[in-house]
């Protein structure tokens, strides 16, 4: 047996007098955890993901509709067939997110003022009626995307990308100055931007990529997507100069450009796709330009998602203006000869390769520096590319995909 302790030894009692102190204390400490627990639990906002049928936007209406801080998801879309997706392609998408059962789905175009504003105004009632008085935040992705689909119709592309901002915005301000009272019924707009705003990519002196930061210019666009891209960023930033506070209508904005974004169900004219489709099928590889002159920034959907959903959620800090922008890529440069290699290796296969001319507006190369996603955000992505086209291959070949494999 262990010998007592003499009596030196012992540890003093405190007085009984400062016990009930001590007790205070401690229960402020566990009710202080236990408060934070709970607003960390706690229902947050309903979503409005516009442009969520679409890639991007489907992925993160289902997250979100997962997402416990979420007491509902609307995902808002026009089902146009301008695009790069076929209407059959976001239908199947559109039919995920109904299965979810916290997600509704609504065939608006954002561009058409009454339309959005309803849908709007019917999240703000719901949110303050029947879900505990949360608020509303909207991500912005609606766009017609690509560089191919906005040379085709620049004016098209202008609605869809520009005009479709400034009514999400204007949306926003006129359901918060109709509430009043100095509080924000919509107080976040996440904007959905493009890694293109940048142009053509800076290299250093011995030829190797450099990364573009959100300080570096934006004003030499190579395409009419990267004009109306930026487009949509300054009217933006003017919106939120002009109503600066709730009064006045005011949203934050956190504009997000995204780099090339890959996984699966994705956007089936980018190379990621075009490429495991056609190794899959036995096909020959089609490329544009020689492989070791062009380069992207390939960041997974699933990243993508987890920061639009930060951005989303993020209390700005006191010194912001409201007004803030990240990017969101993989932060590493990859030559297209490398995709290539990668798409062959999570395929099991080759095949020979077609080499095309350079496509019109297409940059030679994208790379993002993530550092402001990281300060704002706490945010960097976590899925290498070798994983990333493994589990988007795997998609491809399970027959969770026949709905999107026969499509065209």
């Amino acid at each position: 047996a262990s010998p007592m302790p003499s009596q030196a030894s012992l540890t003093p009692l405190r007085p009984h007098i400062a016990r009930p102190a001590l007790r205070r204390r401690a229960i402020a400490r566990t009710a202080s955890a236990n408060e934070a627990q709970t607003r960390a639990n706690a229902k947050k906002c309903i979503a409005i993901v516009t442009g969520g049928a679409g890639f991007i936007g489907a992925h993160l209406a289902l997250a979100l509709a997962r997402d416990a801080r979420c007491a509902r998801v609307i995902a808002v879309d026009n089902f146009d067939a301008h695009g790069p997706y076929p209407r059959a392609w976001k239908r199947a998408n559109a039919a995920i997110l109904t299965r979810a059962g916290t997600c509704d789905v609504a065939e608006v175009d954002a561009s058409d003022s009454e339309a959005f504003e309803r849908v709007v105004r019917d999240a703000v009632a719901r949110a303050g009626d029947g879900e505990g008085g949360v608020d509303v935040r909207i991500a912005h992705l609606a766009a017609r995307s690509g560089v191919g689909a906005a040379a085709g119709d620049a004016v098209g592309a202008t609605v869809a990308n520009a005009l479709s901002a400034v009514n999400v915005l204007s949306v926003a301000s006129r359901v918060n100055r109709a509430h009043g009272a100095g509080i924000a019924r919509v107080p976040r707009v996440v904007l959905a931007s493009s890694g293109s705003v940048y142009g053509e990519a800076s290299m250093t002196a011995d030829g190797a990529p450099m990364a573009s930061r959100v300080g570096d210019g934006t004003d030499h666009p190579t395409s009419t997507y990267a004009a109306t891209k930026r487009s949509s960023e300054l009217l933006a930033k003017a919106h939120v100069a002009i109503h600066a506070s709730a009064g006045a209508g005011g949203v934050s904005v956190i504009v997000a450009r995204i780099f090339t974004v890959f996984g699966p169900r994705g956007r089936p004219d980018m190379a990621v796709w075009r490429f495991i489709k056609q190794l899959t099928s036995g096909a020959r590889l089609t490329r544009f330009g020689d492989g070791q002159s062009t380069w992207r920034d390939y960041v997974y959907v699933d990243d993508v998602v987890d920061a639009l959903t930060r951005a989303l959620m993020v209390d700005l800090p006191e010194s912001s203006d409201g007004f803030e922008i990240v990017n969101i890529a993989g932060a590493r440069p990859v030559f297209l000869s490398e995709i290539i290699a990668a798409c062959e290796e999570a395929c099991g296969t080759s095949s020979a390769v077609d080499e095309l001319p350079q496509r019109p507006g297409d940059v030679g190369g994208t790379y993002g520096d993530i550092t402001e996603a990281t300060a704002l955000l706490d945010w960097t992505p976590k899925t290498t590319l070798h994983d990333g086209l493994r589990r988007t291959v795997a998609w491809w070949t399970s027959p969770e995909a026949d709905e999107y494999r026969n499509v065209e």
